[in-house]
């Protein structure tokens, strides 16, 4: 599902039962939600210790003399896992980085630019970086969450949905909250390709979800 279509769900959803006053939500409180619902959900599965599932790899070049070079937008420094200098053999040459100058073959200036020694590297090299991907803000009406499949998109309108209930100091209906952690369970499932899933989600849990979460 594309943004547009998550925010749709959303509406048919909260628009449940006309005796409430969900008619007063917002496109853009919907929006938000929806963007909560996915750094959420993504979140929970990290802390269910399913971040393997998270990781990405991306390779790019280090131009010849270059001592300083912003990284790839989606590359950041706190989600940079290592960084490999596959310039001339693959596998290839393990590189360190910190934030001290004097450490490492390369350091952080800044969350997104690094810097290579005094005067960059002699010739052009090829950098293979592995890193933990990180949900984007939908914006968008076609954008689409990368993260979380297609298949599982359920889960995000029915937790925004759940987040604007209980922002609205109302209850979200059971049957909202049982899909809401079936689907959660859904999901954990699947990043974890059957491996047991540590803290299984319960209904009480779930209702207080959306209220201890900042936007």
């Amino acid at each position: 599902m594309n943004f547009k279509e998550l925010q749709d769900e959303v509406s048919d959803l909260l628009n449940f039962n006309s005796s409430q006053t969900d008619q007063d939500f917002t496109t853009s409180q919907i929006k938000k939600a929806i963007n909560r619902a996915y750094l959420r959900e993504t979140n929970k599965a990290r802390q269910e210790g399913l971040s393997s599932y998270f990781k990405a790899v991306t390779t790019f070049t280090w131009p010849s003399g270059s001592k300083t070079v912003a990284l790839p937008s989606i590359i950041q420094k706190r989600f940079l896992i290592n960084m490999e200098d596959i310039t001339d053999q693959d596998p290839g040459r393990m590189m360190t980085f910190s934030d001290n100058p004097l450490v490492g073959d390369l350091f952080w200036l800044d969350r997104n630019t690094m810097q290579w020694g005094e005067s960059g590297p002699s010739s052009d090299k090829s950098i293979r970086a592995e890193f933990f991907t990180y949900p984007e803000t939908l914006i968008n009406d076609d954008d689409e969450p990368s993260i979380i499949g297609p298949e599982h998109h359920e889960l995000l309108f029915y937790s925004a949905a759940v987040d604007l209930r209980t922002r609205a100091d109302e209850a979200a209906p059971m049957e909202w909250l049982r899909q809401q952690m079936e689907l959660r369970i859904d999901l954990y499932k699947d990043f974890s390709r059957g491996r047991p899933i540590k803290n299984v989600p319960t209904i009480s849990s779930h209702a207080s979800d959306a209220a201890d979460f900042a936007y």
